[in-house]
């Protein structure tokens, strides 16, 4: 979710979370997932990328040569798809979804992932499964807001755990109104645990993506995702971004 569908949200305000909210809307040269008012997932055409915050979930897979991914938040199955059809068998994915309607919708929006899909509650599942995962990918929101359970420190905890050693937790975090209330205090508790990154996505959109390494600093990250992603000139777009986050 990008901070102009937050903008667009203030002028009506979205349902509450009831699946029979979830709509799919076909333009011919785009296809959007959306929740009330609130797009969740976008796909372009045939392409793989959108040119959007969802392209910004792609160099953490790359840090790693075979990936066991966690992605907590299908939606449409934007990421899914991405993740899926760029790395193939060399990719493992999970992803938890808390609404069977979306899980349902997703399977005629995006072409199929081959992902393991779990429906159910995300900071439960991670707190309950045994399973190692190199990263887990956040793109959960309820309305215009990061559910209140993966704010808190349990989760935080709960992530550091499952990831492997040089693991990363990726979150895609909205710089709405709620969003910069919240920003100092979430990132205090997630630095707690990790080393904490902002990437900045599209210009305008007002994404940032919060990187929380467990071990490695920028230059590792950076030289994992520069050696493992192959070039193209979306993928040259995207680690040129990559190549100048912060720490916090």
């Amino acid at each position: 979710m990008s901070v102009l569908d937050l903008l667009r949200f203030k002028k009506r305000r979205a349902p509450e979370n009831r699946d029979e909210e979830f709509r799919v809307e076909d333009r011919g040269y785009e296809k959007v997932l959306k929740y009330g008012n609130i797009t969740y997932s976008k796909l372009k055409g045939k392409g793989i990328y959108t040119g959007e915050y969802w392209d910004y979930f792609i160099p953490v897979a790359y840090v790693f040569g075979a990936p066991r991914v966690l992605l907590i938040g299908l939606g449409g199955g934007t990421v899914a798809f991405q993740l899926s059809a760029l790395m193939r068998e060399r990719l493992r994915l999970d992803v938890v979804e808390l609404s069977k309607r979306a899980v349902d919708l997703s399977r005629g929006f995006a072409p199929d992932t081959g992902a393991n899909i779990i429906v159910g509650e995300g900071a439960g599942y991670v707190a309950s499964t045994s399973r190692a995962y190199d990263a887990i990918l956040l793109d959960a929101y309820t309305s215009s807001s990061i559910p209140d359970q993966f704010l808190q420190r349990k989760f935080v905890d709960d992530a550091h755990r499952v990831l492997a050693d040089d693991g990363v937790l990726a979150i895609n975090y909205a710089m709405g109104m709620m969003g910069m209330l919240n920003f100092s205090r979430y990132t205090k508790l997630l630095k707690e645990r990790f080393r904490v990154f902002r990437v900045n996505t599209a210009v305008f959109e007002g994404n940032v993506i919060l990187l929380c390494s467990k071990k490695l600093g920028k230059e590792q990250l950076l030289s994992r995702i520069h050696g493992n992603m192959p070039r193209s000139s979306e993928n040259e777009f995207l680690k040129n971004n990559y190549n100048r986050m912060d720490e916090l």
